[in-house]
């Protein structure tokens, strides 16, 4: 039975179905911790490894992945989160002959994207996992890879006009509409709300321009109330962002709610301590200076897009078409996970 045992004994033994054990054989998707463990006792009594390990062993053959992401200053910075759930994944499956190639890019300077790319074409590996962040240069590298019949996959974003083998990134439409409502409900009739992309040019930006879209879907299409909506964009330079809002709060005499549509929240948050009434705000990601924030009841709500689980799940993906040959799921979504001070404590983002 130790010799034979088949993907399709373990889901009969676990009482679960065959595309369960596959999930969890390949780190793929969301299975329940329960679950989880169950089939991987099962594996482990059984001794059971998938034919591609002798396979690849035997070939001895080194597979190189090149990851292309977002230069970050340090561990708390966003950023640092999917890279960890790369190496993570890489770490599992260095004995298949994976290895990796890490570069960076300043997301001030989308040249820089365009001169780290040159070099992974010169480099010709296996398989791309890509951020495609600044969107005219991403779409650029992808035709390349595309005519080099290189896979890559899409971390964080995805672009309609590049052929990614598959993405995973949260539906950044739904987060935007979700933080809108999640702003209406603390918010009454005819309130002010400050929508802001801190970034140097959000047209090359493409997710922070579908959360504008999901946050004013909401508030065009469902909302009864009359709210006055602002819109600003400002560089990520926290003098600036105060300047910015200084001017703004002149104009419009006070500011009701507040989206920031990236991780950059706490840039913002600390600007109203000045004032006796501070808005409902609302940013994204887990990073500590969010997080202490977000304790100290100056940041309403986190949505969280699990950042390292989708570098994780992309290096797996990769490796599934590249080295299992298998057709992988094209569309894959993380959860929208609202978190506040009182859950924050019990929260995982793994």
């Amino acid at each position: 039975m130790k010799k034979n045992i088949r993907i399709m004994d373990i889901a009969e033994k676990a009482g679960v179905s065959i595309g369960t054990v596959d999930r969890v054989l390949h780190s793929r998707g969301e299975v329940s911790d329960e679950t989880r463990d169950k089939i991987l006792k099962i594996i482990s009594d059984f001794d059971y490894h998938p034919n591609i390990l002798a396979s690849s062993l035997a070939s001895k053959k080194v597979i190189t992945f090149a990851s292309l992401m977002p230069w970050f200053p340090d561990k708390d910075a966003f950023w640092s989160k999917p890279q960890e759930g790369i190496e993570k994944a890489i770490k599992k499956l260095q004995h298949y002959g994976i290895r990796l190639q890490q570069f960076h890019f300043k997301m001030e300077d989308p040249q820089t994207l365009t001169h780290e790319a040159d070099k992974i074409l010169k480099l010709l590996p296996d398989g791309i996992l890509l951020a495609p962040w600044a969107k005219r240069e991403s779409i650029k590298f992808t035709q390349e890879l595309d005519r080099l019949n290189i896979p890559y996959v899409f971390i964080d974003s995805n672009l309609k006009e590049a052929n990614p083998i598959s993405f995973i990134v949260q539906n950044s439409v739904q987060s935007g509409y979700l933080a809108a409502k999640l702003l209406d409900y603390g918010i009454v009739h005819q309130s002010k709300i400050l929508l802001i992309h801190i970034t140097k040019d959000s047209q090359n930006a493409n997710h922070l321009l579908q959360r504008e879209k999901g946050f004013l879907d909401y508030f065009e299409t469902v909302n009864y109330k009359s709210h006055q909506l602002i819109k600003i964009e400002v560089p990520s330079d926290e003098i600036e962002i105060a300047e910015k809002l200084n001017t703004c709060i002149q104009e419009v005499k006070s500011i009701d709610a507040v989206f920031v549509t990236n991780s950059k929240v706490h840039q913002v948050a600390g600007f109203f301590d000045q004032f006796n009434d501070r808005p409902k705000i609302i940013g994204y990601d887990l990073i500590p200076k969010n997080i202490d924030l977000l304790i100290k009841g100056k940041i309403d709500f986190i949505l969280n897009q699990k950042p390292e689980y989708q570098g994780y799940v992309a290096t797996n993906l990769l490796f599934d078409q590249i080295v299992r040959k298998e057709k992988v799921t094209n569309a894959n979504y993380t959860s929208i996970d609202i978190i506040t001070k009182e859950n924050i404590e019990y929260y995982s983002s793994i």
